[in-house]
């Protein structure tokens, strides 16, 4: 499959002669030469043809595809390779040959920048500002991001949803509640003092203070039953007020004694210390992590011919420590998905490792899993399996599924099924994409829509870190 030609071309078009010995690295350097816009003169063995008919065909542009038997004739090229006025650009003819897809869109648009004397190497539709290739140096964090900001903006934000606070079930708002009396909480808990619960207002009705006369004389409940009281019967007028300190209370009886022959135990300060040092080692079990609770999803970035850029710049929106895996299901005409897994380690602030069987999901990390992988469930566990299909076993209302440019067609019913179940779908806007197909008619079923950096930015609202 060859890449798209580039919209337009800057100034004059270029002649260019290519030498290179017959293969598939001169026809993919033709290609790519047609591709960035440029008229190709000739094409040439080194071994099989003269300076004089190179200069013959007046080019201003020179690709050569370098290997041994093409460098050992260079020297005979000294008048063409030598002219200042002529553009003279080298390539390794093995990687020629190798770069397929993405590598010879690329490829192509470093080729018009060199022919043409220009710095736009972005596809189509993007800008300086969306640069999406990997720079020298760790990804800025997020915490980088906002070491200058002020905090005022959101203290002024706060302050104007003050008003908006939630209500609860009977309609009151938490802002309508009373403020609490200061002095109802100034309790002197050392001079509570004795109870008297005969100065308790029972029923509204008001009691004389009984005599305190009276007050040697205590007849229990029992004494004043057998007394013959009834519900006519009448208190006896000995009945004093009983008076609990509540300094005084203790579960011993003083009457009953128990053991009398055991020696009171004794604990020594080492178990104490042992005791302290175990409780210190208990802990809860997280029942919201994998394993354990409700089952937990991932991120699925679904990429064809150009979605490298696409899954390097939404990578480079994630931020380390992402709660949930991303799995990278990219289309690759030559199969390297560990050639892959370098260039998506370079672009992202999370680990990158090649999807293997029997390896489960760990959320902050990123797998490229090649197209024989799928997924399976493992109690509350997504495991990678050899035989198994990867949307399967995804729990929808916990995933999501970001389709990027070349994304296959083929997936986009399974993926709205998911989607009808719960999960967040979405599909790469038309701007800039090679291959919109698939993400068009996930957005035109429903899919959200936004360049890779959105999506990233969504992404990360829906699981903030």
């Amino acid at each position: 499959m060859t890449t798209p030609k580039p919209s337009t071309v800057r100034g004059a078009q270029r002649r260019a002669v290519l030498l290179a010995q017959p293969g598939a690295a001169s026809d993919r350097l033709r290609d790519a030469l047609e591709q960035a816009g440029a008229e190709v003169v000739l094409i040439a063995d080194p071994s099989g043809i003269g300076v004089d008919a190179v200069i013959a065909a007046q080019p201003d542009s020179v690709l050569v595809a370098l290997d041994p038997a093409t460098e050992a004739q260079l020297e005979r090229f000294d008048a063409v390779l030598g002219d200042p006025a002529i553009t003279v650009i080298f390539d390794e003819a093995e990687l020629a040959a190798r770069r397929e897809g993405w590598d010879a869109a690329r490829w192509s648009r470093h080729l018009q920048a060199k022919l043409y004397g220009h710095d736009d190497v972005l596809p189509p539709g993007q800008t300086e500002a969306d640069d999406i290739y990997p720079q020298p140096g760790l990804p800025v964090t997020p915490q980088q991001h906002h070491a200058q900001a002020s905090f005022v903006p959101y203290a002024d934000e706060a302050d104007v949803h003050a008003e908006a606070l939630p209500t609860d079930a009977v309609g009151v708002g938490l802002a309508e509640v009373d403020e609490v009396d200061a002095e109802l909480l100034e309790v002197d808990a050392d001079n509570f003092g004795a109870i008297d619960f005969n100065s308790f207002d029972m029923g509204g009705e008001s009691r004389e203070p009984r005599d305190a006369a009276a007050a040697d004389t205590v007849v229990g409940l029992d004494e004043f039953l057998s007394s013959g009281g009834g519900e006519t019967a009448e208190l006896p007028a000995a009945v004093a007020p009983r008076t609990i300190n509540a300094g005084d209370w203790s579960l011993d009886d003083g009457e009953t004694t128990v053991g009398t022959n055991r020696a009171a135990p004794t604990v020594s300060t080492t178990d104490i210390e042992e005791l302290e040092r175990r409780i210190a080692g208990l802990s809860l079990a997280d029942t919201d992590s994998y394993g354990h609770g409700p089952q937990r999803g991932a991120v699925l970035l679904l990429a064809g011919l150009g979605g490298p850029d696409a899954v390097r710049q939404l990578l480079k929106g994630l931020p380390e420590g992402f709660p949930r895996p991303v799995l990278i299901l990219q289309r690759l005409d030559g199969g390297q998905y560990d050639k892959l897994v370098g260039q998506m380690a370079r672009a992202s602030a999370m680990p990158v490792q090649l999807a293997a069987a029997e390896t489960t999901l760990e959320p902050g990390n990123v797998y490229v899993v090649p197209p024989s992988m799928g997924l399976t469930r493992r109690a509350a566990d997504l495991v990678f399996n050899g035989s198994a299909n990867v949307f399967d076993a995804l729990p929808a209302n916990d995933s999501a599924i970001v389709v990027l440019s070349g994304g296959d067609v083929a997936t986009v019913d399974p993926i709205m099924r998911l989607a009808a179940a719960g999960a967040l779908v979405a599909g790469q806007s038309a701007e800039g994409c090679f291959e919109p197909a698939a993400a068009n008619d996930v957005v035109a079923r429903g899919g959200e829509a936004g360049l890779p950096a959105a999506l990233a930015e969504r992404l990360s609202e829906r699981w903030p870190v």
